[in-house]
């Protein structure tokens, strides 16, 4: 990083370089206004040779490193999956001295591209926790304060110019858990999720093919259920549409979500197809509830709180680095198993 000089603080204020020296040692000589002016810009721009007792005398530093706000975006779809991860960004902010100003979006907000009425007020930095379409991002985003993101669309290029992209691992947990499956004597493996909705789920889908094809099993259409649907399959009818169709059942199901693995295994309960000794199920994110299913959810730990602080230790550093390439951060997770994917002799 370059160092900041005399000359450099002069020529942005367009003052001369003797003016601005003596109005960095305070010199009296030098209108109070502008020994304010010259220090507070000397501040801004990294000087290193600024006084203290200048520093305190002025208040610059308060004036300055007054409290940031940071505005999470959010969908009018809370639950505890995403108020883990909004404590966390809660008690990494309260850290760092911010504020946490929450602003939840409707899906009719964002067909009709209704910005949130505080969008002008002022703000240090942007975390946007669900996808939105990208012409909808353009009214929220400014180009002068940093954003993170988690997730994002498949292609997750649309949007990588925009801010930096935090994700959850899901490829080698999704082979991992597909793996274990086939271990079990699995042969016929479903997997469900929407691939088009984000970049973690098409992750996910991914890992579970790789699994296929390194154990030479080639998938049945029929079992891999990933066509775009409203709800990305995170409402019941949804999946029990689909699940109606078969006219068999596969060895196992590998579900993007734990939400999803929970409504296949009652979709199976109803029906008096036991699992795992019929159809194995496997799902992803590890929510609380998952180990008072019966049998417990063999799934994929993701760390929700600990995600939240990520994302805010990585704006804090994009606030001090604004001019670094963008980053797209993945973040490991870990296969937990249990009953659901053990089939016992």
């Amino acid at each position: 990083m370059k160092k900041i000089t005399i000359q450099d603080v002069a020529k942005e204020l367009n003052l001369s370089r003797n003016t601005v020296a003596k109005a960095l040692n305070n010199s009296d000589t030098v209108a109070y206004e502008t020994r304010y002016v010259v220090i507070k810009k000397a501040y801004e721009m990294g000087y290193s040779k600024l006084s203290p007792i200048v520093l305190n005398e002025y208040k610059i530093k308060d004036r300055l490193e007054k409290t940031k706000t940071v505005v999470v975006f959010v969908r009018r779809e809370l639950s505890t999956f995403w108020n883990r991860i909004i404590m966390g960004i809660s008690d990494e902010l309260n850290k760092n001295n911010c504020r946490l100003q929450l602003n939840f979006i409707s899906e009719e907000d964002e067909i009709n591209h209704i910005p949130p009425l505080d969008i002008q007020s002022e703000m240090s930095g942007i975390i946007i926790l669900n996808v939105f379409n990208k012409s909808f991002l353009e009214l929220i985003i400014r180009k002068d304060v940093p954003v993170v993101f988690l997730d994002g669309p498949s292609n997750v290029h649309e949007i990588s110019a925009l801010g930096d992209v935090v994700i959850f691992e899901g490829f080698n947990s999704t082979r991992m858990i597909t793996e274990h499956l086939i271990e079990q004597g699995n042969q016929k493996i479903g997997f469900i999720g929407d691939i088009s909705c984000c970049r973690t789920i098409r992750d996910r889908y991914d890992g579970y093919m790789a699994a296929l094809a390194s154990h030479g099993i080639e998938p049945e259409e029929r079992f891999v259920i990933t066509n775009h649907v409203e709800y990305r399959y995170y409402k019941q009818e949804e999946i029990i549409r689909e699940l109606e169709k078969l006219d068999e059942m596969p060895d196992a199901f590998v579900c993007s979500s734990d939400d999803i693995a929970k409504d296949v295994m009652l979709w199976l309960k109803r029906r008096g197809i036991k699992v795992p000794q019929e159809v194995a199920v496997t799902g992803f994110d590890d929510k609380e509830e998952v180990e008072l299913l019966s049998p417990p959810l063999t799934t994929v730990h993701i760390g929700n709180q600990r995600m939240g602080r990520r994302m805010v230790q990585q704006l804090m550093w994009r606030l001090e680095n604004m001019d670094l390439p963008k980053e797209t951060i993945t973040i490991n997770t870990e296969i937990v198993i249990r009953e659901s994917s053990i089939k016992k002799e």
